[in-house]
């Protein structure tokens, strides 16, 4: 069986897959990566389900879907477009004071909003709706496996990271579809993430990724401040 550095160092591999565009091999690898956090994951329970062997499991299945090309429907990303975060999470053992299932859980997370990270990309690239419904569900599941720990975003730069960048990915995604008011309550959200974590908000993001981030909020305040049609 896979150690924790053989399981990390698989998704390490994946994340330069990903980075150089050879989304269908990277998506492979998150999900030999995901399949051995989810034995690791057994062991921390000893065999009980817990909110993050359950929810990997639930999810485990749109790992194995490799991005396709698909017909355009869904508008590629341009510059004058909202903001959607696209690097992937390089992870280290680092998370060693905190209680073994925490760790486990914040390690699957990371893959977890690497492979919703994945298939965004591929939505963005042709336009492929089943990518874009995948990466929705991808970044609630990653969401669920953070916020579910309780553990301070502020204390966690990983939980930090993927509790913002996963808050703004879905709130585009669910523009896009129409879902308005879900779309600004989630951008609400981050904003209040944004402002309590701002001491270590610039650790964590380049300043391009920051503003972009401040400027989709900004942008859903002034949808929720326009009087209705």
């Amino acid at each position: 069986m896979a150690s924790l550095q053989d399981t990390l160092q698989l998704n390490n591999q994946a994340v330069v897959l990903h980075h150089s565009d050879n989304l269908a091999q990277a998506a492979k690898a998150y999900h030999e990566s995901l399949s051995f956090f989810k034995r690791l994951l057994k062991e921390c329970y000893h065999h009980n389900q817990g909110i993050a062997l359950s929810t990997v499991t639930q999810y485990e299945c749109f790992h194995t879907a490799a991005p396709t090309n698909a017909q355009r429907d869904v508008s590629t990303q341009s510059d004058d477009e909202p903001f959607v975060y696209q690097s992937a999470l390089i992870l280290q053992e680092t998370q060693s004071y905190l209680h073994n299932t925490q760790a486990m859980t914040i390690y699957c997370a990371g893959v977890v909003f690497n492979t919703a990270i994945l298939h965004h990309r591929q939505a963005i690239k042709t336009g492929s709706s089943a990518s874009l419904d995948r990466a929705a569900k991808l970044y609630e599941a990653s969401l669920q496996l953070v916020l579910g720990q309780h553990i301070p975003a502020g204390s966690n730069s990983t939980v930090s990271l993927i509790a913002m960048a996963a808050s703004n990915n879905l709130a585009q995604i669910e523009l896009e579809k129409g879902l308005v008011c879900q779309a600004c309550r989630r951008l609400q959200f981050l904003k209040i993430l944004i402002q309590s974590l701002q001491h270590i908000v610039t650790r964590i993001f380049t300043m391009d990724e920051f503003q972009g981030m401040l400027s989709n909020t900004l942008s859903a305040e002034s949808v929720t401040a326009s009087p209705a049609a």
